[in-house]
């Protein structure tokens, strides 16, 4: 018996060493790239940014107790018509100090993307440039996927200064007063951006498909059809799905006081994790 347990343990030994090989350089390969990484950090920012709600909601309620706890108290000892003000130590330290922890991380997750973003206008430039040479055929998208370009053009710009502001390179007083508006204003054409690509899946679900996706190549046969179209459905469903995630994030980026967003901290998290993980799942994927 303790050399079959023996031989069982060696054996989950190798498999779990084996395992761990594998999923290491498979991470390797998908962080060595450009799209990888971004979808990875953009997976990691939200869902940090949903378990910081979490966890501060999660601290309120503790704050809550404590506070009706004292005032109980100080209830049974106080005459009529008086007032007690107390000033409350953060209490449960621990669970206070991983809540500002998480929050840091995502910033600074946050931060490592708006960095990399800063050559993205030469990625416009080259969509722009195939959009040119490889015009659609469809008058409709045509212009949405340009009025997109604008808009993508406009999110990045703003981006950009508000981000070179933040990290003081670009200096004085004349541009820090420009960087709350800068971000605003990134953010809402990337509102702008999120909306007219909906407008243009749509539109795409209107034709059936065949202007976008190449499937204006299929076969004749009615089962080539089928089968591309079926395809083409599902990856329409897997754009609207990511895009339509992004809609909360631009929304509430977009209010110049974040508190008056109606989107919450939770309902933030949560959105912005539905395309981040859509594109990890096709960047694992493109890197078996």
């Amino acid at each position: 018996m303790p050399s079959q347990r023996l031989r069982t343990l060696r054996t989950l030994l190798h498999l779990t060493t084996k395992n761990s090989d594998a999923f290491l350089l498979h991470l390797t390969r998908l962080l060595s790239t450009t799209t990888g990484l971004d979808a990875t950090l953009c997976t990691l920012q939200y869902t940090l940014t949903f378990v910081h709600s979490q966890l501060v909601r999660l601290l309120t309620n503790k704050y809550e107790k404590l506070a009706i706890s004292i005032a109980s108290k100080a209830s049974e000892t106080m005459l009529p018509g008086e007032a007690l003000v107390a000033t409350i130590e953060a209490p449960h330290v621990t669970l206070t100090e991983w809540c500002a922890g998480v929050k840091a991380l995502g910033e600074t997750t946050d931060d490592v993307r708006t960095f990399l973003r800063l050559w993205g206008l030469a990625n416009i430039y080259t969509w722009a440039r195939e959009t040119y040479l490889y015009p659609k055929r469809d008058p409709a998208i045509k212009f949405l996927v340009w009025a997109r370009i604008f808009a993508s053009v406009g999110f990045q710009f703003y981006e950009n200064g508000a981000y070179l502001i933040k990290k003081g390179v670009l200096r004085g007083q004349r541009w820090a007063d420009r960087e709350p508006r800068w971000w605003v204003w990134s953010s809402r054409f990337w509102m702008a951006e999120v909306v007219l690509e909906m407008l243009k899946l749509l539109r795409v679900r209107q034709l059936k498909y065949n202007e976008e996706f190449g499937a204006e190549k299929v076969d004749e046969d009615d089962k080539g059809v089928k089968v591309q179209s079926k395809e083409l459905e599902q990856r329409w469903w897997k754009d609207l799905y990511a895009n339509g995630g992004w809609f909360a994030p631009s929304l509430h980026y977009s209010f110049h006081n974040e508190e008056h967003s109606p989107v919450t901290e939770a309902w933030l998290g949560l959105s912005g994790v539905i395309p981040g993980a859509i594109a990890l799942r096709e960047a694992w994927r493109a890197t078996a």
